[in-house]
């Protein structure tokens, strides 16, 4: 996915490929599950940007995510990846609850 900001946090990009074999990706945190979908914290401490917090959302009937926001692993990227996160399960929850327009079956 390339439309994500992609900053470095002050530490320097990794210039050798990323290992095929690191895949294992653990989920510190769950934040909620709307509209089909789940919004989760990962601690990515191997990421090409350094330690950070990832946001990654994901369908509930599939395994992969997508990361829509990446922030430093600090007590403050802690608090925006809180208040991201929560922003986006009350969007997809106001988009559960919208009624369908009319004549759009």
């Amino acid at each position: 996915m390339d439309n994500i900001i992609r900053p470095t946090f002050g530490a320097p990009r990794r210039t050798e490929p990323a290992d095929p074999r690191r895949v294992q990706v653990l989920t510190q945190r769950v934040y909620g599950e709307a509209h089909g979908c789940r919004v989760c914290l990962v601690h990515d401490e191997g990421a090409p940007e350094g330690d950070v917090y990832k946001v990654v959302v994901g369908f509930l009937t599939d395994d992969e995510v997508s990361t829509v926001a990446i922030l430093p692993a600090t007590p403050e990227g802690d608090t925006d990846c809180e208040i991201v996160a929560l922003a986006i399960l009350r969007t997809l929850g106001m988009i559960e609850a919208r009624p369908e327009p009319p004549g759009s079956a």
